[in-house]
């Protein structure tokens, strides 16, 4: 798990940034993102679940990157949710591998 740098300015795929993320469409590459962050040896307390930052679907995830990471327990119906915004959103706005976005939480 990555320290916190304090500058947000540095945090891939913030919106109004340059720093993008970049699409990930290969399902063991996610797998490997998401088990580097959050892996399976992880305890999850009763109704929650490992939720990743930068996205395992991002080749700015866990494994891939090389860079900074985070990832903390949420509510698990929260992430399932927030799951299937981000998979709505790639399908909707048609963003296919390799292709760059930008993160916008309001």
């Amino acid at each position: 798990m990555a320290a916190d740098t304090g500058d947000i300015n540095t945090i891939p795929g913030r919106y109004g940034t340059t720093n993008f993320l970049t699409r990930l469409t290969e399902r063991r590459k996610i797998d490997q993102n998401r088990e580097k962050a959050c892996p399976s040896s992880l305890v999850r307390p009763p109704g929650k679940s490992c939720d990743e930052y930068p996205f395992a679907g991002t080749w700015q995830g866990a494994k891939h990157s090389g860079g900074e990471f985070s990832c903390c327990m949420i509510n698990a119906r929260q992430n399932t949710d927030a799951g299937k915004e981000l998979k709505g959103f790639y399908t909707y706005s048609r963003v296919l591998e390799g292709d760059r976005f930008l993160v916008r939480i309001r």
